[in-house]
């Protein structure tokens, strides 16, 4: 069955009672489907929860994520470039090479 956004707004009700007897309901927007009213889904048995660790590994395992570091990150000294034989230095080298804006 189809009901327009408009007839939804104005009889919430009747699109609700007409679900739970295991109709379907499609709402409409300029005639063109955008949504559907259906009885929810009963839930299944659900697994037994999991600890983090448990959880963690095979999120790891699965590539999904990365495994966490274990110490901090630090960067190196850094590296001063003499300027060219032009006398242009590194970040305007880079300027000139990216090009215009």
């Amino acid at each position: 069955m189809q009901v327009s956004i408009r007839e939804l707004k104005a009889n919430p009700a009747r699109a609700i009672a007409l679900v739970q007897q295991g109709q379907r309901i499609q709402i409409t927007s300029h005639r063109r489907v955008v949504a559907e009213l259906v009885q929810p889904i009963e839930p299944t048995a659900q697994e037994p929860r999991q600890s983090d660790e448990v959880a963690m590994q095979r999120l790891i395992a699965s590539g999904l994520i990365a495994e966490p570091a274990t110490k901090s990150f630090k960067l190196g000294k850094a590296i001063a470039f003499a300027p060219g034989p032009d006398g242009q230095t590194m970040s305007e080298l880079v300027i000139e090479l990216r090009g215009p804006k």
